[in-house]
């Protein structure tokens, strides 16, 4: 589906827009930054340890992350059972706080991740877009595991490698 936004909208554009690659699409409940050595033993004992219980979610509504009008990110929000999702999160969040990892200052927003924004020009049909993209039929999908990734950043964008998986 994210072929064919791109297609739909790539030259509408003047922004250079990075669209996610096709398999890289992901949830993230917690970003935990460059963790080495023992850390990442814990990590793993901790997703071994992890209750995971299956629930569904769905594409739903749209928006822009960024400051001063200045956008960096098209998201795509969701909807369904966002309560499992936050409190998954939530309960994340703070297991990991007695790891060591400092607790999220803001709210959780699930969302997942559609495009980045490298060059942004204010004239373009952002609000079109992001009515277009609310206004799709988004596919329900079950969650039914968590991830502990290694992501790498490479010049032509992320790449991700499973580390540990929690299962429901």
């Amino acid at each position: 589906m994210l072929g064919f936004i791109r297609r739909e909208w790539g030259d509408k554009f003047r922004s250079k827009l990075n669209w996610t690659k096709k398999g890289n699409w992901h949830l993230t409940l917690k970003f935990l930054g460059d963790v080495q050595g023992q850390k990442v033993s814990d990590l793993k004992q901790f997703m071994i340890d992890l209750d995971v219980r299956s629930f569904f979610i769905q594409g739903s509504g749209a928006g822009f992350f960024g400051s001063k009008g200045v956008y960096r990110v098209i998201w795509l929000g969701l909807k369904n059972d966002v309560k499992a999702l936050i409190g998954l999160a939530g309960k994340i969040d703070h297991s990991l706080e007695d790891m060591g990892f400092e607790r999220e200052k803001r709210p959780f927003r699930g969302h997942l991740t559609l495009a980045r924004v490298k060059y942004f020009y204010k004239d373009d049909p952002w609000d079109q877009l992001a009515d277009y993209l609310s206004n799709q039929d988004w596919p329900i999908f079950e969650v039914k595991s968590v991830v502990l990734w290694k992501s790498t950043l490479n010049p032509s964008g992320p790449s991700y490698e499973v580390i540990c998986k929690a299962e429901a």
